[in-house]
């Protein structure tokens, strides 16, 4: 079978903020409109206990979902880390907990959480590999879609999605997602420098030109997906994933 996956991990990350805050509802009067209907009025009032803290909270939460989501790859399924970079997000993982540590033993009302699950993912995973050629060919989709409008900002944000989803294909699929994002970037380039002279259809008839590798990787990933004739069921998958707990 055609391998589209370098083996790695789904990273499953949750962080939370919890006390310093406390909320109350004040019932205001309530109104009888002429058709008789009753309407009524309330205001919530929200209380910080310690402002700085609560900043502080919130950026070490911020932090610590940052160091983690830095050695991953986000996908529409979540955070994908290729196994070279274990080392890395066991690393990440260690500092994030540090971190949220040192807040919560100096913190007087709040409370910092950082939680991981990881679950192993194979090549061969024919669930998994379906799913991301799927993500893969909606950014290409978008990427085409984005220069027949001549949309400069969706060809740039589709193609620099797919650069970073490069970092967990092999490498016969990873190169021909890169010469897709090069031709589709270069199209982007085209139409700033000529839609002002040259006008939009005539911009486009151009960019539509180069999309030549975008196409060819779409139809690749296209048969990809096609060639895996049994998917797995969402549910036999999960029972499949090798949880573990940070």
């Amino acid at each position: 079978m055609t391998t589209l996956l370098k083996p790695g991990f789904l990273v499953s990350l949750k962080t939370s903020l919890t006390g310093g805050v406390s909320y109350s509802r004040v019932d205001l009067d309530a109104e009888r409109p002429d058709d008789g209907a009753e309407i009524a009025r309330w205001e919530t009032i929200r209380k910080i206990e310690d402002p700085d803290e609560h900043k502080r909270a919130t950026k070490v939460r911020s932090q610590a979902g940052s160091l983690i989501r830095s050695v991953c790859v986000s996908t529409a399924f979540g955070l994908l880390c290729p196994e070279s970079k274990e080392a890395e997000l066991e690393d990440a993982i260690l500092r994030a907990q540090a971190l949220v540590d040192a807040h919560n033993q100096t913190a007087q009302y709040s409370a910092v959480r950082v939680y991981v699950l990881r679950g192993r993912i194979a090549s061969t995973d024919e669930e998994a590999v379906r799913a991301l050629s799927s993500e893969v060919r909606e950014l290409l989709d978008e990427m085409q879609a984005g220069i027949r409008r001549v949309d400069v900002a969706a060809i740039r944000d589709a193609a620099s999605r797919a650069k970073k989803l490069g970092g967990i294909l092999d490498a016969d699929q990873a190169a021909k997602v890169n010469r897709a994002v090069e031709a589709a970037r270069d199209a982007a380039k085209q139409i700033v420098k000529h839609i002002e002279t040259d006008g939009a259809e005539a911009v486009r008839a151009v960019a539509e030109s180069m999309s030549g590798p975008i196409e060819a990787a779409r139809f690749s990933f296209l048969e990809l997906e096609e060639s895996i004739q049994s998917p797995v069921p969402a549910a036999a998958m999960a029972s499949r994933v090798d949880l573990e707990v940070q």
